[in-house]
């Protein structure tokens, strides 16, 4: 019997041609840190994908996302996509996305949340 993290893998195999990022995403996508905030009334919506710095914005129609391996590897036409992006791109087409849903007036309050996990990624990653 397959236990839920091969299963999902077996799901995805074409995605399997990304190395080490296919595993790291299946265990993103299976520990619920591919996260989708909706926000009320107005629709509008934030991805984001916890990683082990914290959290990740993406942007997946881009494709973009804030981690230092989009910017250095990604960007520099080293590696197609980071681990993050492949995540939801899991998460998406297995209808796995952790949606949070909050009110209008909480999105700067979790812009700036999110936006100082990144700053703080970036500052802890030049030392």
């Amino acid at each position: 019997m397959m236990d839920s993290r091969e299963e999902l893998a077996s799901h995805f195999t074409q995605y399997s041609k990304y190395g080490n990022k296919f595993p790291k995403a299946i265990e993103a996508v299976l520990s619920g840190n591919v996260k989708k905030h909706t926000f009320s009334p107005s629709g509008r919506v934030v991805l984001t994908v916890v990683g082990r710095d914290g959290e990740e914005f993406i942007d997946p129609e881009r494709p973009f996302c804030s981690c230092s391996n989009f910017f250095f590897k990604v960007l520099g036409g080293g590696a197609e996509l980071c681990y993050h992006l492949l995540s939801y791109k899991i998460a998406s087409e297995s209808k796995r996305l952790d949606t949070v849903a909050f009110s209008d007036e909480e999105y700067a309050s979790l812009l700036g949340a999110i936006s100082r996990d990144v700053l703080t990624n970036l500052k802890e990653q030049r030392r």
